[in-house]
């Protein structure tokens, strides 16, 4: 099919309706990470009924292919016929992270963005731009692409990760899912995203003394102690700078004294670091110049261990993936796509490592200043052009000819 008759396939087909009535649904299913967790229990009710009683579903009516969600909630879709190539994964993210202070974040209402400088329908919600809304417009291009007659030559998967990075890392080392290349659903103003850096969570653990508060003389407190520990770790200094990714980076990103108990001088405290690494750091490298900067705190012990770690990514332009979503831009909206580079980490870099080369692009766009605890929107509008933007990527990679 030649690219103006799939454009035209396209806008005649999709039901923007649908759209966003799923999308709402999406946004009034509560995924948010329970505070102070690095990822949701397997059991937790939300994300059960998030990916069982929503998703699921969604994908089951569209009969495109077996759904099988397991104990985790991780979700696996393959749709087309069982080849090595071609290949393409939208892998989606069921957990949400922000907007902790909007007032509903579980409203999914739809009206004016106006008052946030958008001059048309927004739903909001928690979760809105980080990736519901791209999850939303990729169902969207699925059902899409199930009513367009079109027979699959290549082996298209859906995939859903309950947990983030570890739960990508998951689907990929215990589910065996794999592709050519990936597409991840997560806002970027619809825009392609190219790289970015990689991130290394590290905590620094204190430990001193408790005691009861009105004999301090007892205690070795881990509030003194961790007052030392971040005098310290403002020195810590990571070289490299990259004109497209930025500079590697190491910055505290969060405090917890232990126990929270009433009067009662804490005897740990736990210091999280966040560090944004550039291709070529190494890990290892990172946790050894904590440890210098960090250096002899006695009498008070410390330790530091690794957390979450996503690698960087670099995607080389010419992936095909990105060449059909230029395609679509100027067949289905006259423009031309921007491919830009992020500051956020995402899991394209852990897909290259693993064979899957990947790109991040869909709409919405999370705020990287104060407004990332406040309200989170997407246009509608832009949602409707991320459906399309899939559905012809989809059909013109994995569409029998």
């Amino acid at each position: 099919m030649d690219s103006r008759s799939l454009a035209a396939l396209i806008v005649g087909l999709l039901d923007d309706a649908y759209l966003s009535d799923v999308l709402v649904r999406l946004l009034r299913a509560p995924t948010d990470l329970p505070p102070g967790e690095p990822a949701p229990a397997p059991d937790d009710l939300g994300l059960t009924r998030y990916v069982r009683k929503i998703v699921q579903p969604e994908l089951e009516r569209l009969a495109l292919g077996p759904v099988a969600v397991d104990a985790t909630n991780a979700l696996v879709c393959q749709m087309g016929p069982d080849v090595g190539a071609p290949s393409l994964l939208l892998l989606g993210y069921a957990v949400t992270s922000h907007a902790q202070r909007m007032a509903a974040p579980h409203g999914g209402a739809l009206e004016s963005g106006a008052a946030h400088g958008v001059d048309e329908l927004c739903a909001f919600g928690q979760g809105a731009a980080e990736h519901k809304g791209a999850l939303a417009a990729a169902l969207a291009a699925l059902r899409l692409v199930a009513a367009s007659g079109v027979a699959l030559r290549g082996r298209l998967v859906f995939a859903l990760s309950p947990s983030g990075a570890a739960g990508v890392r998951a689907l990929v080392e215990q589910r065996g899912v794999r592709a050519d290349q990936a597409l991840l659903l997560a806002g970027t103003g619809n825009q392609v995203v190219l790289g970015h850096r990689g991130r290394l969570e590290l905590e620094v653990t204190v430990r001193g003394r408790a005691a009861h508060s009105s004999r301090p003389d007892l205690a070795l407190s881990a509030v003194d102690g961790a007052a030392r520990a971040l005098e310290r770790l403002r020195a810590l200094r990571l070289a490299g700078d990259d004109p497209r990714l930025g500079p590697a980076q190491a910055t505290v990103a969060g405090l917890q004294c232990l126990p929270l108990a009433p009067e009662t001088i804490p005897d740990t405290a736990r210091i999280v670091v966040d560090c944004r690494l550039l291709p070529g750091d190494e890990p290892a490298a990172v946790v050894a110049a904590a440890r210098a900067a960090l250096g002899d705190l006695a009498p008070y012990t410390v330790e530091v261990t690794t957390g979450t770690y996503r690698p960087p990514a670099d995607t080389p332009p010419d992936l095909p993936l990105v060449r059909a979503l230029t395609e679509a831009e100027r067949e289905l909206h006259g423009e031309r796509l921007a491919t830009v580079y992020t500051p956020t980490a995402l899991d394209a870099g852990y897909l290259a490592s693993v064979g899957i080369p990947a790109v991040a692009c869909g709409p919405g766009r999370l705020r990287l200043d104060d407004g990332i605890v406040g309200d989170e929107w997407v246009a509608l509008g832009e949602t409707w052009a991320a459906a399309r933007l899939y559905a012809y990527a989809i059909l013109r990679l994995l569409g029998a000819a």
